[in-house]
């Protein structure tokens, strides 16, 4: 009796190739209107782009790239997927690994981009505490040794690894256990990282001198990660819990992972997403003012978009080399090391109500 011919199963029956690209391109333009927002949010904000935006936009340019390069590969995915035994299978199978070697390595680019984003984002933030100094070293060099092992736990798949590239060559049982190894292990990294990088998020929120209504808002968006993480247990179920590999669906996961990923990184600096403290009547003002009347008049209300977030430490922090004016109603207290010299001229009745300060001084919060 003759072998019965192999039936195509999986997410390639029920979406067309048309349908894909419609998923793939959509993602990319999610990610572009995002990431267009943001930049325009900080240079309104900040009059320039900062490391963390950087990070996104080079995220965004690896997104692009695999979004042309699956586009590519389509036709050969789903030959392979629904024609296994069709008479172009070895031409289309060796086409669809070459650019799956590639489409997995810059996937991982994407995810780990993001993660880069907010680690520079949170040095940004705690560059001046030691102790947040230090775990913020643990986790970034983790994170960029287990970005290094799945690159190298991919091109060692295939024994020997020439076969990486063969219709087949892959398809020994040590093969099948390194493949599965590779799967386990960057999958449990990714989720491993974005939790470590969450949990150093809501420590920050916790010890930063925000509102309740912000530190919701923020803590919304640092724990908007575990859509990524859900996306990522997914996609790894898709790739290792059947008897099949569902090419197709790993393809969709795969670009819905990446997509999610790009957006939530996009979400840092939207200060709509919480509202600053506008009832302040207090201030500060920095550098050089050439008036007091003007200077009382430039208030900033510290919101935790803006960086430094404002952080409430137990450390004794010593101020060098700052000027500074305070100023209430009828009296102004002037300060730091520059105004010694910039008000020695001035006479002591030509400022009634003011206050000098004229020396270094530590300032200690409890």
């Amino acid at each position: 009796m003759a072998d019965s011919p192999v039936m195509p199963k999986g997410v390639g029956t029920r979406l067309s190739l048309d349908g894909l690209l419609v998923v793939i391109w959509i993602g990319v333009g999610l990610g572009v209107i995002f990431a267009a927002i943001r930049m325009f949010i900080r240079i309104k904000r900040m009059g320039r782009l900062l490391a963390d935006d950087y990070f996104v936009l080079f995220a965004l340019a690896v997104l692009i790239t695999n979004a042309v390069l699956m586009t590519l590969q389509g036709p050969s995915m789903y030959y392979t997927a629904l024609n296994p035994m069709g008479p172009d299978i070895a031409y289309h199978g060796t086409t669809y690994v070459r650019y799956e070697f590639a489409i997995i390595g810059l996937f991982w680019t994407v995810l780990w981009s993001i993660k880069g984003s907010f680690l520079a984002l949170y040095w940004m933030i705690i560059g001046v505490l030691p102790r947040y100094r230090w775990v913020w070293i643990g986790v970034t060099t983790f994170t960029i040794a287990s970005y290094i092992v799945c690159w190298l736990l991919s091109a060692l798949n295939c024994h020997p690894a020439s076969n990486y590239f063969v219709l087949g060559g892959c398809s020994k049982p040590i093969d099948q256990r390194s493949a599965m190894i590779t799967i386990c292990f960057s999958t449990a990294v990714d989720i491993l990282t974005d939790l470590m990088i969450m949990g150093i998020g809501v420590k920050i929120l916790w010890s930063a001198s925000i509102t309740a209504r912000q530190k919701i808002g923020v803590g919304i968006v640092f724990c908007l990660g575990v859509f990524i993480i859900v996306a990522a247990i997914v996609r790894a179920v898709e790739i290792s819990d059947k008897a099949y590999s569902d090419i197709v669906a790993i393809g969709v996961w795969s670009v819905a992972e990446s997509s999610i990923s790009m957006i939530i990184g996009c979400l840092p600096p939207f200060k709509e997403l919480v509202s600053s403290n506008s009832g302040s009547s207090k201030g500060y003002t920095s550098g050089r003012t050439t008036s007091g009347t003007n200077a009382s008049s430039r208030i900033k209300n510290r919101s935790w978009s803006e960086i430094p977030l404002p952080l409430q430490s137990h450390d004794q922090h010593v101020y060098r080399d700052m000027e500074y004016e305070l100023h209430t109603r009828d009296t102004t207290v002037t300060g730091g090391v520059g105004r010694s010299s910039s008000r020695a001229s001035t006479s002591e009745d030509g400022r009634p109500g003011e206050i000098r300060m004229m020396k270094e001084f530590s300032l200690v919060t409890q």
